[in-house]
């Protein structure tokens, strides 16, 4: 990225600073100005980074994004009501970044859940501002990521979810982000936070979809504390336009005998990036990252993991699949980091790319770092074609090529999608992918 490029967003967030200093309790004012501080010592990142390798970041210096500080609901109202998950369980809806209390709902009658916009939960009093303090930024350090740094320096909006010990939540939590393009070129950069308590079940649902086509850049930050005992499933449908910019990290601290399922469904984004990295922060718990990623035209879809077993007796399980078409490109960067200490560790990792073009490209680099000798652990990537041989028999059975092909990618696909846990969210995924998997309309046709 230019020097002119970061200076533009320094520049932004010591103007964002001055502009809500006032009232702004101490401790917000100080992880404003540390984030300032840490993407100035940063810069951005280049592909002298190993982490970043494949991905240039650098488009996005060639446009002036800035947070829209005015909201118009017309034309998203149509989309939300299109992306909605049945049931009563909350729904906070964000366009553009900011939070729209019309389109949400807050009240879901769940007992021992709590949720609310993180704007609304800066301006009370009380524990509110004392769970947030305690919380934001202590898994996502903005030392450590140049992105998490940008977010922290304009920290305002986004969702604040917290389940109370023992509560299962029957309904699952929608925090859906809109952004409508107009060419109005807006930033959002939202973070969420969810504290699930001991032996509490939660499902959180992340949509970031495209109202409609546009330039756009969101760099979202999400933070997810486990109690012991907790289960959190975490769906990300991320399906922005074409044209958009969106990074998003998810950072997860997992307690004694957790549960934390994550699946990711990337589809849209000229560059997208997301990545996870989650921490056993005790013994026995469980991790699944699963995702699927679909690209064409010229998209680069960018994934990065990191599975740090610091504790024994903890299983991973990591599936990600790529189906790329035309010139785009995908990228696959996966470590399981097992320690000293975290013996009778079971991790395994895949990665498989599905190429249907001579110019798509898939870059995979799986990596394991054990530093144990009680372990099971595995890893593996492939990267390949359509099966000539499993054409031939669908060809053979009077099924057109066009159609035989996106049935084999459908199947290849379904693995992932079939594993999100909530049939509403899959029809919407299934939905998309009609439109998006290459060959769609022909072999449906």
């Amino acid at each position: 990225m230019t020097e002119a490029g970061l200076q533009h967003y320094l520049d932004l967030a010591e103007r964002f600073q001055a502009e809500r200093a006032a009232g702004a309790p101490a401790w917000l004012r100080t992880l404003r100005q540390e984030g300032i501080a840490q993407l100035a010592r940063q810069g951005f990142p280049t592909s002298k980074h190993e982490d970043w390798k494949y991905t240039n970041v650098g488009p996005i210096a060639g446009h002036a994004f800035t947070p829209v500080r005015t909201v118009h609901e017309s034309g998203v109202e149509a989309a939300v009501a299109r992306l909605a998950l049945p049931g009563t369980g909350p729904r906070l809806v964000f366009v553009d970044g900011w939070f729209v209390r019309e389109l949400s709902r807050l009240d879901g009658g769940i007992a021992g859940l709590s949720v609310h916009s993180l704007r609304d939960a800066l301006v009370k009093d009380g524990e509110l501002l004392e769970t947030l303090e305690a919380s934001v930024g202590r898994r996502a350090r903005a030392e450590q990521h140049p992105f998490v740094a940008l977010n922290a320096a304009l920290l305002e909006e986004g969702a604040l979810v917290r389940v109370a010990p023992g509560t299962v939540c029957a309904e699952p939590v929608q925090l859906l982000f809109l952004t409508r393009g107009d060419n109005h070129v807006a930033m959002a950069s939202p973070r969420v936070i969810v504290l699930a308590g001991d032996n509490s079940e939660l499902t959180l649902v992340e949509s970031y979809v495209g109202a409609a086509p546009g330039v756009s850049f969101t760099n979202a930050v999400t933070e997810v504390a486990l109690g012991a005992g907790a289960k959190v499933t975490h769906v990300k449908l991320q399906s922005e336009s074409e044209t958009a910019f969106h990074i998003g990290s998810l950072h997860v601290e997992q307690g004694r005998d957790s549960r934390f399922a994550s699946h990711l469904i990337s589809l849209g984004g000229a560059l997208a990036r997301n990545e996870v990295s989650a921490t056993f922060a005790a013994q026995g718990g469980e991790c699944i990252l699963n995702g699927l990623y679909v690209g064409h035209g010229s998209q680069h879809l960018d994934h990065w993991t990191n599975l740090d077993h610091a504790h024994p007796r903890c299983t991973s399980r990591e599936l990600y699949k790529g189906v790329l078409d035309d010139t785009s490109r995908g990228t696959f960067h996966g470590k399981v980091l097992v320690r000293p200490d975290a013996q009778q560790t079971d991790s395994r990792q895949s990665n498989r790319n599905l190429l249907l073009s001579e110019a798509a490209m898939a870059d995979a680099r799986p990596q394991l770092e054990i530093l144990a000798d009680d372990v099971k652990c595995a890893h593996g990537a492939t990267v390949g074609r359509l099966d000539e041989q499993a054409l031939f028999y669908l060809r053979a059975r009077g099924i057109p090529r066009a159609e035989a092909e996106w049935l084999l990618t459908h199947a290849f696909a379904s693995e992932v999608v079939g594993a999100v846990p909530l049939a509403a969210l899959r029809a919407q995924v299934e939905e998309l992918l009609g439109r998006k998997l290459p060959g769609a309309k022909e072999g449906r046709a």
